[in-house]
């Protein structure tokens, strides 16, 4: 019961995060989570993120780019089918010191002034990266938000929860065709939907008070963190 105090502490956290900067939920806690409850890691993580960016999407659809979702969603099909045929061969450890050093770099290039432009062959290698970490990982959300870094907030939200609904739901169905996902995996999740749902409405009252300067700080942040996660877990 302590364990899922403390669970619920993190997935609000996590969930206001995501509402917030469009991403964030599962850099911030599938780390955690995964040392406190590693049942909850990558399966029932990837429902909580499909909650959310499901939410976040309905609240945002005004925003959402079509022509860049659509491209977005190509290269996380890739991903996600890299992801896959991975899983079954190499072990984890194996890949996750190279996504952690590259977002790790990524974020310093992007500290000294470097931010790619939205453009397709970015978009398709970004997405791609997102797609396979967050079906590895269940932290997808750095490769991407790195991407639209410079971009108006309700953008970025928008976007990325579009791509993200996508590729959760698709890594969730790879990860069930491959064995990795089973029914206690979702009834942790429906355990989970109280938390999701309280950061949700949080970040009703947080969003009131940022600029995107303040987003891109925070995108920043948080792409930083999973990339040293990586290398920890590593």
């Amino acid at each position: 019961m302590a364990d899922f105090f403390w669970v619920y502490i993190i997935l609000i956290i996590g969930a206001c995060l995501q509402s917030v900067i469009g991403f964030g939920l599962g850099l911030l806690c599938a780390p955690v989570l995964y040392w406190l409850m590693p049942e909850l890691v990558p399966g029932p993580m990837i429902l909580n993120a499909l909650l959310i960016t499901g939410l976040l999407s309905i609240r945002h659809r005004g925003a959402i780019d079509k022509r860049s979702t659509g491209i977005s969603i190509i290269g996380g099909t890739v991903g996600v089918l890299i992801a896959g045929s991975v899983l079954s061969i190499v072990k984890p450890e194996q890949y996750q010191l190279l996504l952690g050093v590259t977002i790790i770099l990524a974020v310093l290039l992007s500290v000294i002034g470097y931010a790619p432009r939205v453009s397709i062959p970015n978009n398709l290698v970004a997405s791609a990266l997102s797609g396979f970490m967050g079906t590895t990982t269940a932290a997808g959300g750095a490769p991407m938000g790195l991407l639209y870094q410079r971009q108006e907030q309700q953008k970025i939200k928008a976007n990325l929860s579009a791509f993200f609904v996508y590729i959760n739901l698709f890594g969730i169905t790879v990860l069930w065709a491959t064995g990795r996902v089973n029914e206690r995996d979702f009834i942790l999740f429906l355990q989970c939907i109280p938390a999701i749902l309280i950061g949700w409405g949080l970040s009703h009252f947080i969003n009131r008070s940022l600029d995107n300067r303040y987003v891109r700080y925070l995108i920043l942040l948080v792409a930083a963190l999973s990339g040293v996660a990586l290398v920890v877990l590593h």
